[in-house]
């Protein structure tokens, strides 16, 4: 996707917002299950207790900071996502690989918050310089 506008920047980086509720609900979604079942969701999953709520929650902020087109929640999402995907991998050897691409897809949607809020923002700065506006 280009970037060569403010209105495509918002767009980009609506991307990961997306994402970042995607996560948060998958998350909420996939606690309440694991709570349900005594914390195991079968062999090869993750065990999941109440603490990933945190993580949904804070998910869900990093949501509404790149909705209103902040740069360090859309690299706190991007970050955050990847670190947690690695740790998750790495601590669950026999992890299913069947959500992979989803997984891809996901950390794209962040990458382009990340170019989508950083363009905007500078878009903005060339904007108030041209029209002198220093506010």
């Amino acid at each position: 996707m280009t970037i060569n506008s403010m209105e495509a920047a918002k767009q980009a980086a609506q991307q990961g917002t997306v994402a970042a509720a995607f996560v948060a609900i998958v998350t909420i979604v996939f606690t309440c299950m694991a709570i349900a079942m005594g914390g195991n969701l079968g062999e090869g999953m993750p065990q999941i207790d109440a603490w990933a709520f945190w993580d949904a929650g804070i998910f869900v902020a990093i949501a509404i900071g790149i909705h209103k087109l902040s740069r360090v929640a859309a690299v706190a999402g991007l970050l955050l996502y990847i670190v947690e995907q690695i740790i998750m991998r790495v601590s669950n050897p026999n992890l299913s690989m069947s959500g992979f691409f989803i997984v891809i897809v996901i950390i794209l949607a962040f990458v382009n918050a990340v170019r989508g809020t950083f363009a905007y923002h500078r878009f903005r700065r060339e904007q108030l310089r041209c029209t002198g506006d220093d506010s």
